[in-house]
């Protein structure tokens, strides 16, 4: 079996349309892994439309049970709910929970799966936030030397 490590990772984001990502840092007291403001230059675009706080689990951590980062970022946030409302009122804010997986084709491999406990979905709609899943494929045996 393949040892290579996944590329999936889970975060949570707040997005608007113009605020100051540093005003939620500390009204979570989370250090974001990424957050940019309106009109910063992007990675892939020359400015960025809209400003965003994240915080992401790492990669390479869990290829099976994406639960498991998922969850990660459940037991980062789940006692903030009032602070994030609050943030999403004042600053007219969306939130997401973002699940990239990258699944991998070769049939040696096992497929991940995925599914929310009832903590997570409690979260999810104590806050509102939506979650939205990228996919990704790839073959581990075609990098397999």
């Amino acid at each position: 079996m393949n040892k290579t490590l996944s590329h999936s990772y889970v975060y949570f984001a707040l997005q608007g349309d113009d605020f100051d990502p540093n005003e939620v840092t500390i009204a979570l007291g989370i250090e974001p892994t990424d957050s940019w403001k309106k009109g910063d230059k992007g990675r892939y675009i020359p400015n960025q439309k809209f400003a965003s706080w994240m915080w992401s689990t790492g990669k390479g951590k869990e290829s099976i049970f994406l639960e498991k980062l998922v969850e990660e970022v459940i037991d980062k946030f789940g006692d903030k709910v009032e602070v994030i409302n609050k943030l999403k009122y004042d600053y007219q804010l969306t939130s997401v929970l973002e699940i990239v997986m990258y699944i991998d084709v070769n049939t040696e491999e096992s497929t991940p799966a995925l599914g929310h406990n009832l903590k997570t979905i409690e979260f999810l709609y104590q806050t509102q936030t939506v979650t939205d899943v990228d996919i990704y494929r790839y073959d581990s045996a075609e990098t397999e030397e």
